[in-house]
């Protein structure tokens, strides 16, 4: 059995593909998904290290979707035609997501390509 996770802000990985729980990663106030995951050693894809602009840091954010604001333009230009495909609604990119006010966890699922090991 998993240890229950601590009460405070954060946001929960997974593995897109097993569903098995990645890390728990704590999230800051006006931290992004990619930074909290850089302080906590948690390596996702990346080229442009957090600028919108390679698009490798995308999320499946699977619980929480309703609590965030829209996707930003450079979010929908960067994710550009991945939002067509089938479950393209819950992508977002891990650098332009922050956990919003009152909101205690987003559970967000990476698929094995899109973390480094």
């Amino acid at each position: 059995m998993e240890a229950p996770l601590p009460d405070i802000p954060h946001y929960l990985l997974i593995d897109a593909t097993t569903g098995e729980r990645i890390a728990w990663v704590p999230a800051p106030p006006r931290t992004t998904v990619y930074e909290a995951c850089v302080r906590s050693g948690v390596r996702l894809a990346t080229r442009c290290r957090g600028s919108a602009v390679c698009g490798l840091c995308r999320v499946e954010v699977l619980e929480g979707a309703e609590e965030l604001p829209p996707r930003q333009p450079d979010e929908e230009v960067v994710l550009g035609d991945v939002l067509d495909q089938e479950g393209g609604e819950r992508l977002r990119l891990a650098c332009r997501i922050e956990l919003p006010n009152g909101v205690h966890r987003l559970v967000l699922g990476v698929r094995p390509e899109d973390r480094v090991r």
